[in-house]
Order: structure tokens, then sequence, then C-alpha cells
């Protein structure tokens, strides 16, 4: 489990900073280890840092942001004990870049994406970079006027990205701009998904049985959306809509994570408003055709939020989360199941890509064993969560 953590790491006056913070669990909730990158960061809107391992479970990537350089990318490489192979920031001198997602191919490559800035040209684009597996960069690459947040490899090696775009059209909406590119890093095809309103994918991308891109975020605004609602999108592998489902009540639901379950079955996981006043983490789960299966919340009586989900080989889930005061008790609580077609559009965005300018540097900062406990301790502080579901019939 990754995220920011200011428990361990202080900045020249003494005071509290934030570090990112990885930390293995064992299959019964134990720590098996736990990790500080000692490098300055800073919190960020989106969805960094973020995690992924590779296939074979040998190695670990975090991604997220360094105050190196104006604001670079950076990316970790541990082992499965939690020793730091190497680590890497990547951008410009006068630009920033915020990665918000990283995932692996079957070589052990590692590709991060989100949106680089150019404050002075007031210019931005979603980029693309891949690292081979001893941190030298293989290629990167950048689709002007636009924002990054999500990367996923299909089995065939097939990357694909996802991010936002603002319409043309002088509404100040935004579209999801999705992309499928080669392992070489050419473009194959570029989408944009639409809805009335505004919609995004903040909530990242993983990859379906079939090979076709499968993303999650939020929508707002337009007849069929009322307040915001978690938001569930699945393509072909050639970009066209095989289904899109929003789930959530009137007081609002935001998509953060989405991962596949080996059945082919699709977990989403979040934050939601509930109509009771409470804040609370939920998990919808639709099968392969988009049909909804079950949901559940969990919290307390603070403000809870999913962030991470993930489903194991034996089809239990895991759910990763943030609480805050007044802490436990919390509660596993079923949820409506019901989700409703959102009756988006996918047209071509008919965009290109270039070669991002950047440099990748070694990030030169230490690792250290951090001291964290699983008792709550009365501050903001993340939660991991491990349930089972009814066997589906």
């Amino acid at each position: 489990m990754v995220g920011l953590s200011d428990s361990f790491t202080t900045d020249q006056f003494g005071q509290p900073r934030p570090a990112i913070s990885l930390v293995k669990f064992s299959s019964n909730g134990s720590v098996v280890w736990q990790k500080v990158w000692t490098g300055e960061t800073q919190r960020g809107g989106g969805r960094a840092p973020t995690v992924a391992l590779t296939s074979d479970q040998s190695s670990v990537y975090v991604t997220g942001l360094s105050n190196a350089n104006g604001g670079d990318a950076v990316l970790l490489k541990f082992d499965s004990d939690g020793n730091l192979l190497w680590q890497r920031t990547w951008g410009g001198s006068i630009i920033r870049e915020e990665s918000e997602a990283v995932a692996t191919d079957a070589q052990g490559a590692a590709y991060i994406s989100g949106t680089q800035r150019d404050n002075q040209a007031q210019t931005a684009g979603l980029f693309v970079v891949k690292f081979n597996a001893d941190g030298t960069v293989a290629w990167q690459k950048i689709w002007n006027n636009a924002s990054g947040s999500a990367v996923a490899v299909g089995p065939d090696g097939h990357v694909y990205a996802a991010g936002s775009k603002m319409r043309t059209d002088g509404s100040f909406e935004f579209d999801v701009l999705a992309m499928k590119i080669t392992n070489g890093g050419g473009l194959v095809w570029d989408v944009t998904y639409a809805v009335e309103g505004t919609t995004d994918a903040r909530g990242g991308m993983t990859v379906g049985a079939d090979g076709g891109p499968i993303f999650a975020g939020a929508i707002q605004a337009g007849r069929r959306v009322v307040g915001i609602s978690a938001l569930l999108v699945k393509l072909t592998t050639d970009g066209a809509l095989l289904f899109d489902r929003q789930w959530g009540g009137r007081d609002g639901t935001s998509g953060h994570a989405v991962a596949l379950a080996p059945d082919g079955s699709i977990h989403v996981a979040g934050a939601a408003s509930l109509e009771s006043g409470a804040d609370e983490a939920f998990v919808f789960h639709v099968d392969a055709e988009g049909r909804g299966l079950d949901a559940v919340t969990w919290g307390g009586a603070g403000f809870d939020s999913g962030h991470g989900v993930g489903v194991a080989g034996d089809g239990t889930v895991v759910l990763a989360a943030t609480t805050n005061p007044p802490g436990p008790p919390f509660a596993l609580l079923d949820a409506s199941r019901r989700v409703s077609a959102v009756r988006g559009s996918v047209a071509v965005a008919g965009g290109s890509l270039a070669d991002a300018q950047g440099l990748a540097a070694d990030a030169a900062a230490s690792v250290i064993n951090s001291t964290g406990g699983t008792s709550y301790a009365g501050n903001s502080e993340t939660a991991l969560v491990r349930y089972s579901r009814p066997a589906r019939r």
C-alpha cells in the first residue's frame, strides 16, 4: 500500500513534511515491511503516489511527485523485500511533471503517465514515459493540450493512457481522452469519451480479459447525473465503447481506483457522501458486461475515502482507504448494487504523440524503515480492509 505520510520526516525547521510511504502487508493483515522515501515531495490533488507490481511480483514500482527541479516526476523501484533498487526523477527545468500513474509490462519495464505543465507558456500535455527495468528511459511521449491521470498495459504489450481534454466549443466542459500506444511509443488510436456534462478518469485504468482498457472516474452535471457520480467505462481494443456505468446517490460519489478480478468482473473503489450525512469509502462490483453484482461501504463517524482496490486470487477484495477522527468503530455495510447506463459517446480525438522534453536523473534520496503501527492513533490514517463476497450463482 502506498501513500503520503508526514509522521516520519521533517523539514529544515523541524516541522512534519510529507514523504512517500510504502507498506507491505501479509495476507492476514500483519506488516511485513514498511519504508519511507525521504526525498522531498508534496501533496497534490491527483492520484499520486501510485504503485504497480511486476507480473512475477519480484519488483515494486512507485511513482509520484518530487520537489526537485521545480517539480519533477519520480519513479522508485524496490525488490519484494523492500530494498530500493534505483530511483529516478524525470522532467525539465522550467516545467512541472505531475506523475499520476504507473504500470508494468511482461519484461519488467515501467510506464509512468501524468501531466507536464509549462506555467510560463500556460500549456499542458499528457505524458507517457517508458523506463526499462534497469532505470534507463526507452522513450518519452506527449499528447499536447490534455492532462494525464491513468496508464495500463495490455497482455499484448500495447500501452493505454487516459486523462482529460477540454472541449473546444467554449463550454469549459471536459471529456476523457484515451489512447492506445505501441510498446515502441507509436500512437495506434486516440478517442474522447464524452457525456452531457464533465467527465474524467481520476480513478485510473486496468485492462479487461479481452485486452481492452477499463477506466474509472467521475461525471458531473447533465440531465442524467445529479451532482457527481462514480463512473466506469470499458472500451474495446479498437477504442469503441462497450459499456459505461454510473453508481452512487444524489449526494455525490467519485471513483478513485479500479481493479479486475480473476473471473473478469470489475471492482471500483472511491468516496461517497451518503444521504445520512456520512462520508464513506465504497466498492461497487459489476460483471464483465457491466451488470451490477454487489456493493459495500466502509467507514466510521469521520470522513472516510477509498483510494485503492485489488482482488486476490481467491476472490477476496482488498480496499485501501483513508480515515479521519474520531476513528473506530468502523463498519462494512452492504450498499445498493444498482448501476445505470450513462450513454456517453466515443469519437476520434485526432491528435498526435510528440517526443516529450525531459531528462532522467538519479533522485539521490535515502529510504528509511518507518515505525508505523496497525492501531488507530487518532490522526488522518490509512486503512486496509479485506473482505469476501458470497459466491456468484
